[in-house]
């Protein structure tokens, strides 16, 4: 049977407990609220990753636009908004693709900097991506 000193000190560690629970929560409540709100960041796609996917999408846009029109477009931005909603840009600077064309038997998209992405060479011509 415990002793009533040992009965106010188990007492006493409870009730700080629950006051240090309380004031937890508290501080919680406090805090919340929409102007305090971080949405989650998520894990952004790597850049190396990222370019190839921009270029496999832009490459396949083109595509379309070919098929559809018997020709390339003269400007990447003749895509938009029937074959793609927004025209990638390069992951690492921001700026848009380098693209070129003679119109009817290929085209080139090119990367400025490949190596931001880890390559000597990053070009997507007529559907097919080389990376060395």
């Amino acid at each position: 049977m415990l002793s009533f000193g040992k009965l106010k000190i188990l007492l006493g560690i409870i009730l700080f407990a629950i006051f240090a629970l309380a004031g937890y929560f508290f501080y919680l409540y406090q805090k919340g609220g929409v102007e305090n709100y971080r949405p989650p960041v998520t894990k952004a796609e790597s850049s190396k990753a990222q370019v190839l996917s921009d270029l496999t999408v832009l490459s396949q846009a083109i595509d379309a636009y070919h098929a559809k029109n018997l020709r390339y477009p003269e400007k990447i931005e003749q895509l938009r908004p029937e074959f793609i909603d927004k025209i990638p840009l390069e992951p690492s600077t921001g700026k848009p693709f380098t693209y070129e064309s003679d119109g009817e038997n290929r085209y080139r998209i090119i990367v400025s900097n490949p190596t931001f992405y880890g390559f000597r060479e990053l070009v997507a011509e007529n559907g097919k991506i080389t990376q060395n």
